[in-house]
């Protein structure tokens, strides 16, 4: 039995296709401030928010910041404030310029390119609180998403079966020829329950590195080219 092409991908946002980059992110916010970082700092606080918001993804204490921004800005503010080393006003500086610093990662671009232009279409969906778009756009690379799915839009967050078909529904797509690319297997992961294979990749915390999206390519039967 030959297996049936892929003509779909979802991609995750956060952690899969972009990571802040700590040195813009923490560092810049300290230094606006005044303040000190001892060596390796601005990594660790990077790494601390990137595992706070992984450990309470889908704790349904938190899903409420998926799903209204004005949740989701004060969530994020408590999230960083519970972080050592980080204090009211440097949680506030780093949740303003938040968005500023995020990055896609090394094999990001090469591999939306391909995936165009072998006639796959591009999701992203993503459980968030904010507007995701404006990294896209930021980076020119808004114009290879075919349809953002974001919690905070449509009301339902990941792993709900529902988010799964609006997903679907907004890129035409049907289960079988759909993978879906992440970082969390139980929110990610969760695309299985519809009928749509998950590829969940270790974490990553640096854009500087690449994503391991070849693994999605060779999936996709699509050419490499520069990943």
């Amino acid at each position: 039995m030959t297996a049936r092409p892929v003509t779909t991908v979802l991609f995750d946002f956060a952690w899969t296709l972009f990571a802040r980059n700590s040195e813009r992110w923490v560092g810049n916010a300290a230094a606006s401030i005044g303040r000190t970082l001892t060596a390796g700092e601005a990594h660790r606080i990077a790494r601390d928010f990137a595992e706070l918001l992984r450990k309470t993804a889908t704790d349904p204490a938190h899903i409420a910041r998926d799903l209204d921004p004005r949740v989701w800005d004060r969530a994020i503010l408590t999230v960083l404030e519970q972080i050592p080393g980080v204090d009211q006003r440097l949680a506030s500086i780093l949740h303003e310029t938040h968005a500023e610093a995020i990055e896609p990662y090394a094999d990001t671009v090469a591999t939306l390119s391909a995936l165009r232009d072998s006639g796959v279409r591009i999701g992203v969906v993503s459980n968030v609180g904010w507007d995701i778009r404006e990294c896209f756009a930021r980076h020119g690379l808004d114009g290879y998403v075919d349809a953002f799915v974001l919690s905070y839009e449509v009301g339902f967050v990941k792993p709900d079966p529902r988010f799964w078909g609006t997903a679907l529904d907004a890129l035409h797509a049907v289960p079988g020829q759909t993978l879906m690319v992440g970082d969390h297997p139980t929110g990610d992961g969760g695309s299985v329950s519809a009928g749509i294979p998950a590829l969940i990749l270790p974490m990553v915390n640096s854009p500087a590195q690449n994503r391991g999206f070849e693994y999605v390519l060779r999936l996709a039967q699509v050419a490499s080219g520069q990943v």
